[in-house]
């Protein structure tokens, strides 16, 4: 990542604490807060007014062919317009000559507090993910979370990834929802923070008085829209636990009673009894987004679509805990879904260009058939469709005129690729990687241009990363 990135390092520095301390006051490069320092001493603004010209056009809109020689105009963070020859007046122009402009990508569920763990898990008892997490996470402090909770939103919008849904259970106090909370609004990265437990593991309370006090005081971290709030909800490990179950309702009701879009992972050797659990409590509802689901039973799946709830599909994950294979045609029959990422650290990195291929690769061998796979819906699931299925859909996901400008571009000239493609949808799956990704945009403000990351301080932030992971290696 280091070679990427671009040094402000006043701006980032502005505020922050040590990394140990339990205290985050972070402002960062992308808050909202005000700042004292000159226009000459923080970041270059994004111009209020930009258009990409004569770029291949990805609307994602459905039935929409790719444009060619296109134009897609931003004013005031949304989008104008997208067509040919645009009229853009005085707008700053940006050429898109032989490169491709799409929606940003959706993370529909990720643990980005897990980040600087990346490395830490093998395939051999002792080293498995679970125990591994489980046992870090018990020593984590709020500057670590920090540290994961960034890291994963520079490293997924770089990636050309806009939007995180980010289950957060590794809730060990008001002081670490508070760092995730920071981490994210430094970030120019889209999030949703499901709030969670303290430990994946755990059968105790969510803190309701703090994800009521949140709910309640929202404005102050919502950065002017671009951060939502959740509930990242599990089931207990006893299905048959009476109290447990009475407990989990209560959550469950509280996030009810406040709107909140809700998240449950279902998954691991009772899978099927999780989403049968679901469906006796009337857990089933709009608002909830059911997480991996591998190998669900046709009528658990009709039985969420008659809901109206969504799933989340994590392929790369879901293969390497062993959860069994994820293969797109099993669930053709689900209305609502998306592709996730589910933890940079477990993943490898936040690379949804790397989903969509493995995805597909995973149909295409399983099926014997190289027609198996529609590029098209895949880039879908990553873009519209993803976002749609965590209700974020009237926004974001499409290049449509009145939606947030949340967009990326793919630069077709770059050394690994070389050509502007007959077949964008496939060249993307199987060919772009974050590298090939020259722009990005966050509701009209660019954050990655010319390949580059802009407004992230490489050395501070090493520090850091180097700080907590000498902590965490101490307790591992």
């Amino acid at each position: 990542m280091r070679d990427s990135l671009t040094i402000t390092r006043r701006k980032l520095l502005s505020g922050m604490s040590v990394l140990a301390g339990s205290s985050l006051i972070i402002p960062g490069a992308y808050a909202s807060d005000t700042s004292t320092e000159s226009d000459e001493e923080t970041e270059s603004e994004s111009p209020r007014r930009w258009c990409i010209k004569n770029a291949t056009v990805l609307t994602m809109e459905p039935g929409q062919a790719p444009l060619t020689k296109a134009d897609v105009w931003v004013v005031d963070g949304r989008i104008e317009a997208v067509g040919e020859s645009l009229d853009t007046g005085d707008s700053e122009m940006i050429d898109g000559e032989g490169c491709i402009v799409m929606p940003g990508m959706v993370d529909t569920h990720n643990h980005m507090w897990q980040t600087q763990m990346r490395g830490m898990f093998g395939q051999r008892e002792g080293s498995l993910f679970f125990p591994v997490t489980k046992e870090l996470g018990e020593h984590f402090r709020p500057g670590d979370t920090w540290i994961g909770e960034y890291l994963a939103a520079m490293e997924n919008v770089n990636a050309g990834v806009t939007t995180s849904n980010d289950f957060f259970d590794n809730n060990r106090g008001p002081e670490h929802s508070q760092a995730a909370l920071e981490a994210l609004a430094a970030s120019p990265l889209r999030a949703r923070l499901l709030f969670g437990n303290e430990s994946k593991t755990t059968d105790g309370q969510i803190d309701l008085e703090r994800l009521t006090e949140l709910h309640e005081n929202w404005e102050r971290y919502a950065e002017r829209g671009r951060l939502s709030l959740g509930l990242a909800w599990r089931l207990p490990e006893n299905l048959d636990n009476q109290d447990a179950m009475a407990m989990k309702r209560r959550e469950f009701d509280t996030a009810r009673e406040m709107n909140l879009p809700i998240a449950v992972h279902v998954s691991g050797e009772n899978h099927h009894g999780m989403f049968q659990t679901l469906i006796d409590g009337d857990f089933l509802i709009p608002e909830l987004q059911v997480v991996h689901a591998t190998d669900a039973r046709e009528e658990h799946m009709d039985a969420l679509n008659e809901a109206g709830a969504s799933l989340a599909l994590t392929p790369i994950t879901e293969h390497r805990v062993a959860y069994g294979l994820t293969r797109l045609s099993h669930f053709e029959r689900v209305e609502r879904q998306g592709l996730g990422i589910d933890g940079n650290a477990l993943a490898g990195s936040g690379d949804m260009f790397e989903i969509m291929k493995h995805a597909a690769l995973t149909e295409i061998a399983a099926s014997e058939d190289e027609t198996s796979v529609d590029c098209e819906r895949l880039v879908a699931l990553a873009t519209r469709l993803g976002a749609e299925s965590i209700g974020m859909g009237d926004e974001i996901g499409t290049l449509t005129p009145g939606k947030q400008a949340d967009l990326i571009m793919i630069d077709t000239k770059r050394i690994n690729l070389g050509m502007l493609p007959t077949e964008p949808y496939a060249f993307t799956v199987f060919a772009a990687t974050p590298a090939d990704v020259s722009l990005v945009a966050v509701g009209g403000r660019i954050a990655k241009r010319g390949g580059k990351l802009l407004d992230m301080d490489e050395e501070q932030i090493a520090s850091r990363i180097d700080a907590s992971l000498s902590h965490l290696r101490d307790n591992l």
